[in-house]
């Protein structure tokens, strides 16, 4: 039997704080385009460099509730959000409690979460190391107690839950399944195990790092309007404030960026590997062409 969770509010808080997260990006690209050079820079810099992590984060998210599922049957329960995925077999199940109303205890600690969207783990004194696949915050929710670990679920009729849980249990299993835990891997271990490839990434963000700080040092001393550009012949093009400079290391940034999500994506195949190594070097060629192209506009300046 398929139960499903509700998912009205995660999805329009999650889908608010994606239009904000939008919003910032843009905000923080256009005045960063226009900008003098003034402590706001920093702002307008710091705006899409953060934005643009997160709504990734948002994103998968999002995913995670369009695609939450329970499925309970006489052989066992089984969880499916985004690419997460659990199978308890119903002999492993020991108790399946509601959680009062009222009890304000269960809330994860550590995660991305958001009301209607409890996705995490949190800790409680009684009942140890939790981990949330909910949409209800407290009333609604189901403790769902393996032998070692909780769930913390939230089916959108959790009476309706409890009593296919007994049937469940009544009945008896006619197949022993599988205990599975599966979690998505985003090769974060890995890639910090794999010298070669944190180096190719520590480098190609240094480069747009190091090139915001030299930009940062030289503010002050340029004169109001600098070229930025140059025609077909090689000589200085219009004029513009010193703050579209930092433009550079905002491109960078991005484009660093993009090749660690596409690189990981390739990390994952032992065959693609080498093109995963590739990628992040081209970081690298891209932080020096910036280098030289703000050293070049610098001193035309």
């Amino acid at each position: 039997m398929d139960f499903a969770p509700p998912r009205t509010l995660g999805m329009t808080l999650g889908a608010a704080l994606t239009a904000l997260l939008l919003a910032a990006l843009g905000l923080g690209v256009q005045r960063l385009a226009a900008a003098e050079v003034s402590p706001w820079l920093l702002l307008w810099v710091t705006m899409p460099l953060l934005s643009l992590p997160m709504l990734l984060a948002v994103g998968y998210r999002l995913y995670g509730l369009l695609t939450a599922r329970y499925h309970l049957d006489r052989d066992g329960f089984s969880l499916t959000w985004g690419l997460a995925f659990d199978q308890v077999p119903l002999s492993d199940i020991t108790q399946v409690t509601r959680v009062p109303v009222g009890d304000l205890r269960l809330r994860p600690s550590f995660g991305l979460w958001w009301p209607g969207c409890m996705v995490g783990k949190g800790k409680d004194p009684e009942l140890g190391v939790l981990e949330f696949f909910a949409t209800r915050s407290p009333e609604g929710l189901v403790l769902l107690r393996a032998r070692d670990r909780t769930l913390v679920i939230s089916p959108a009729d959790p009476e309706a839950f409890e009593q296919a849980f007994v049937a469940a249990t009544r009945m008896g299993s006619l197949e022993p399944i599988p205990a599975v835990s599966r979690r998505p891997d985003f090769l974060v271990a890995r890639l910090w195990a794999d010298r070669a490839a944190l180096g190719l990434l520590l480098a190609g963000l240094g480069l747009s790092l190091a090139l915001l700080g030299y930009l940062a040092l030289r503010a002050p001393s340029l004169p109001p309007m600098i070229p930025f550009g140059f025609d077909v012949s090689g000589r200085p093009g219009a004029l513009a404030p010193p703050g579209r400079l930092l433009l550079l290391p905002l491109i960078g940034g991005l484009t660093w960026f993009v090749d660690l999500v596409l690189g990981a994506w390739m990390y994952a195949s032992e065959r693609d590997r080498p093109l995963a190594y590739a990628l992040w070097g081209t970081a690298l060629l891209s932080g020096a062409l910036l280098w030289g192209a703000a050293l070049h506009l610098l001193a035309a300046a």
